[in-house]
C-alpha cells in the first residue's frame, strides 16, 4: 500500500495538467520527468566543463587522459588467481624436466615453496582493481584447528607486506618471471670458479653458430669409399701425371 502510494506521488504530474495534455506530456511534467530532466542537464553541464578544460589545458588533459588509459589497461589485464596457479604447474613443469645438476637453486627452491603452500592450501589472492597480490597464510580456511579459527591470535594485516609472495600486473606475475630467469642454471657449479674465469667474455653468436654446426656434422654417418674405386682413381692420376710429363719433354 505505502510502495503503491508513492509511486503514484512520485509520477504525479507537478503543475497543473489540462485534459488536452498526452500521457507523454504528462509524464514529462510529472516529479520523476523533472528530476530526470535536472539530472540530464547536469550531466550535460558538466560534460560542457571538462570539454572546455580540455580545450584551455592540453597538457593537464593528456596526463589525466594518461592516467585513465592506463588504470583501465592494468583493470583490463589484471591476473586472477587462476592464472597464477597455472603459472605454478607450468614453471614447475619446466624445471622437472631438468636435471637437479643443472637446475638452478634459486628457481626450484622458489617454486617447490609455492607448490606446498599451495597443496596445503595457504595460499590467497587479493585484487586491487588494476593490480593483484598473492599472499600466504599459517592454516588452511577450513581447519578446524584453534589457532586457525580464533580471531584474537590470528596474523594482524600489518604483517601482510611480509607475507606477499607475488605481485601481479600487467598480464604477469613478476616475482615468480624473476626467480624464474636462468632456471636452467646452476649457480653452484660456478661458485668456486676464480675471478679470471668469471670474468671470462662469452663467445661471439658467429663462433655459437660455428660450434652448433660442428657438433651437428659430428653426428652424422661416416662415408667409406670402395678401395676398387679408389685404386682406379689413383691409377687415372698417375697415367695422367704421366702423360702430362711426356708432353713436357717433347716440348
Amino acid at each position: 500500500m505505502a510502495a503503491s502510494w508513492l509511486t503514484k506521488r512520485w509520477c504525479s504530474t507537478a503543475a497543473t495538467v489540462t485534459s488536452k495534455d498526452t500521457r507523454w506530456q504528462r509524464l514529462i511534467n510529472s516529479r520523476a520527468g523533472v528530476w530526470c530532466r535536472g539530472l540530464l542537464g547536469d550531466y550535460k553541464e558538466a560534460c560542457r566543463e571538462v570539454l572546455l578544460g580540455a580545450r584551455d589545458r592540453p597538457l593537464k588533459a593528456s596526463v589525466y587522459l594518461s592516467l585513465l588509459g592506463g588504470m583501465y589497461a592494468g583493470y583490463y589485464t589484471n591476473p586472477d588467481d587462476s592464472s597464477f596457479e597455472t603459472c605454478i604447474l607450468e614453471t614447475s613443469n619446466r624445471l622437472a624436466l631438468l636435471s637437479p645438476w643443472i637446475r638452478s637453486g634459486t628457481s626450484d627452491g622458489h617454486v617447490q615453496n609455492l607448490v606446498k603452500m599451495r597443496n596445503e592450501c595457504r595460499l590467497r589472492y587479493a585484487s586491487l582493481g588494476f593490480a593483484s597480490l598473492t599472499y600466504y597464510t599459517d592454516y588452511d580456511p577450513v581447519s578446524s584447528l584453534y589457532e586457525a579459527q580464533c580471531s584474537a591470535i590470528s596474523v594482524p594485516w600489518a604483517e601482510l607486506p611480509k607475507r606477499v609472495v607475488d605481485v601481479g600486473f600487467a598480464g604477469r606475475w613478476w616475482v615468480l618471471d624473476r626467480k624464474m630467469k636462468d632456471y636452467d642454471i646452476n649457480e653452484e657449479e660456478y661458485r668456486h670458479l676464480s675471478p679470471s674465469l668469471v670474468a671470462t667474455v662469452p663467445p661471439s653468436p658467429q663462433i655459437t653458430e660455428r660450434n652448433e654446426k660442428l657438433h651437428q656434422d659430428s653426428w652424422k654417418a661416416v662415408v667409406m669409399e670402395d678401395e676398387s674405386s679408389t685404386s682406379e682413381s689413383v691409377q687415372t692420376k698417375v697415367e695422367t701425371s704421366g702423360d702430362a710429363k711426356q708432353m713436357s719433354s717433347s716440348v
